[in-house]
């Protein structure tokens, strides 16, 4: 008698480790000076993560990165490459300085450590918000081959446009191993402090601290594109590196103005394009007159475009 003997092989599979970000706006398209709100989530296997930073970047229209900021999902991390150990504003020099004058430059004082054992090299980038939380401006600067555990101090330069409102501003400092366009993550803990634009010489104190940690297992934040920015397209990029695992999510958001013929003004030009086509109907959007996107050109229409009229956009 023989036997057959049977052997089953029995295997095992292993899921691919998988880091996501889900990213939203609260809206696809905006008016200039409208909130916008950017959130979403980070995910590990599918588990949403508390402990993630985000590192965001944002470009408008022209590619200028116009926002570069880091925001975390909950609990902020125990342990980073670079830390930022000193921010705030300053003149040219270094010597702190609270507040600064619309179309002068501003300086930023910026003390960071590399607690690596090796050599790093990064992106030291700021971010301003003018005091109606108005993304303003970036600076950014390379740093190249910075030596293991030692500190290095930067002062970095802003220009105030003429057009930003007074009152206490915010100057947030990060640092990436590159911009989050090209898939950089972030390496440090964000830090802030708030300075004075003013119209005058007047001064006030400036204050600084870390970021805020957000309340639950996702990431936030709140901007205005301010009246002084370009319209048009901007590009929202986020990316994150956890547990050796890098995630990249993009979006894509309108940034709008009533600047009918695309002479860079609202004036009584683009008003004249909406009246002559009072009482039209058709797909939304399809013709400039039909400013807010309802398939009518109607009294609301000039309404929109009456709100923005003098509006003159930058260069």
């Amino acid at each position: 008698m023989s036997a057959i003997l049977f052997l089953t092989l029995l295997t095992t599979t292993t899921k691919a480790q998988k880091l996501e970000i889900v990213l939203y706006t609260d809206k696809p398209s905006y008016w200039l000076g409208d909130p916008v709100q950017v959130f979403g989530y980070l995910y590990y296997n599918d588990l949403r993560v508390s402990d993630g930073v985000i590192s965001i970047e944002m470009d408008d229209s022209t590619g200028w990165p116009l926002l570069l900021r880091t925001l975390n999902t909950g609990t902020l991390p125990t342990t980073e490459t670079i830390q930022i150990l000193s921010l705030y504003p300053s003149d040219q020099s270094g010597n702190p300085k609270s507040s600064f004058k619309k179309g002068t430059l501003a300086y930023f004082t910026i003390t960071v450590k590399n607690k690596n054992n090796t050599r790093v090299t990064f992106e030291l980038a700021l971010t301003v918000f003018d005091s109606q939380q108005g993304i303003m401006d970036t600076a950014r600067l390379t740093i190249s081959d910075m030596m293991p555990q030692t500190n290095g101090t930067f002062t970095l330069p802003m220009y105030i446009l003429d057009k930003a409102p007074t009152g206490t501003a915010i100057v947030y400092a990060n640092t990436f191993t590159d911009l989050p366009r090209l898939n950089g993550t972030a390496l440090s803990i964000e830090k802030f402090a708030t300075f004075n634009i003013t119209a005058n010489t007047a001064t006030t104190q400036f204050k600084t601290s870390k970021a805020v940690i957000q309340a639950e297992a996702h990431f936030f934040t709140n901007f205005t594109v301010p009246l002084y920015q370009h319209y048009g397209y901007y590009n929202i990029t986020t990316t994150c590196k956890y547990l050796n695992e890098t995630a990249v999510e993009k979006k894509r958001i309108e940034i709008r103005v009533p600047d009918l013929n695309g002479d860079n003004t609202v004036n009584v030009l683009d008003l004249i394009v909406v009246a002559g086509s009072l009482g039209w109907t058709g797909p939304p959007g399809s013709i400039p007159a039909d400013v807010n996107r309802d398939g009518n050109v109607n009294v609301l229409d000039l309404i929109v475009t009456a709100k923005y009229l003098g509006w003159i956009g930058p260069p």
